[in-house]
């Protein structure tokens, strides 16, 4: 008997070396979670983010881009995040938008510096817009930030918050920022029925080594040489002309409504054409150059362009903008 117990415990304990040597030497399998393509109630239940959310720091399956020309909103800060799912890739398709897979997520968080002149006091961050691609069909939800700044809520209704910040020169300034309806949003993101993303086209992404970036990370196929493809200028940028600057802006900021298809060309038989790629002679900025600086530079509800989404004039578009029409 004793001999028999014994021989137990040694091949148990044999079997427990053997199996510990076998885990020893075996890699850890890390389980990555991706972000979940689904408009859920909370921003922080589609895993977009890691750590605390305010923090906005992306899980490292989730890229941050950047653009050449990006949308004005009354001063306010971007960041912009795109999630591509599993074993999947962006297509270029030409310089326009490539081609998203299902499931692909698009986020873009708003919020303003406390003090501009020291970004380490903190943010006043406001909304997170996210479009998702389901089926072939993009579908649109906004989330408003609590004021603590711990959750974002899905929202459709819409909401003006009064904002204040201080700019680099020390002043207070203060906008009462609209967060959209679903509906202002459908206006800005539909062509032709069609609802659309506006920003990530390839040449508005083609800035700081960024779309080289999504091809080394298995993200972006199709592109075999990153310089060949056309880039957005930048419109602040001096080294570019004045026309390509002002046209970049109008492109970015204006051209999802001024384009076939367009909500403000299908609703009021508009003949602007603000396309980046449009020739000068179709885009009928030179016969309508009167009423377009009349519009940008106008306050009033319901005549102001941009139509939605501002509060405030761009006064630094606006210089460059008035200067390209009178030289025309």
């Amino acid at each position: 008997m004793y001999y028999k117990v014994k021989k137990t415990i040694f091949i148990a304990m044999v079997f427990l070396f053997l199996f510990s040597c076998k885990s020893d030497d075996s890699p850890t399998e890390i389980t990555v979670t991706y972000p979940t393509p689904e408009l859920l109630a909370n921003l922080s239940e589609l895993n977009l983010f890691k750590g605390d959310l305010k923090d906005l720091t992306p899980t490292d399956v989730v890229a941050v881009y950047d653009l050449q020309t990006p949308l004005f909103t009354d001063y306010c800060h971007k960041k912009r995040f795109i999630s591509i799912p599993k074993g999947q890739a962006m297509e270029y398709n030409g310089e326009g938008f490539p081609v998203f897979p299902d499931n692909t997520i698009l986020a873009k968080t708003f919020y303003y510096n406390i003090d501009e002149r020291n970004p380490d006091l903190g943010k006043k961050i406001i909304e997170t817009r996210v479009l998702i691609k389901k089926a072939g069909i993009w579908e649109i939800g906004n989330y408003i930030w609590n004021e603590d700044q711990t959750e974002a809520i899905r929202d459709e209704a819409g909401a003006t918050q009064n904002i204040s910040w201080i700019d680099m020169q020390g002043n207070t300034k203060t906008v009462d920022y609209k967060i959209p309806d679903y509906a202002t949003c459908i206006m800005c993101h539909t062509n032709r029925g069609v609802r659309v993303p506006i920003g990530p086209k390839i040449r508005n992404m083609h800035k700081n080594n960024q779309l080289q970036n999504f091809i080394d990370k298995g993200i972006l196929t199709g592109i075999d040489n990153v310089n060949a493809v056309t880039k957005l200028p930048n419109w602040e940028d001096t080294s570019y002309t004045e026309e390509q600057r002002s046209r970049a802006y109008l492109d970015v900021n204006c051209a999802h409504c001024h384009q076939p298809g367009g909500y403000y060309s299908v609703n009021f038989n508009d003949s602007f054409e603000f396309r980046y790629e449009t020739r000068f002679s179709d885009t009928h900025i030179y016969e309508k150059r009167d009423p377009i600086m009349t519009r940008i530079e106008s306050n009033i509800e319901n005549y102001k362009m941009p139509f939605v989404g501002t509060t405030l004039n761009h006064t630094e578009a606006i210089d460059l903008l008035n200067s390209y029409l009178n030289s025309l």
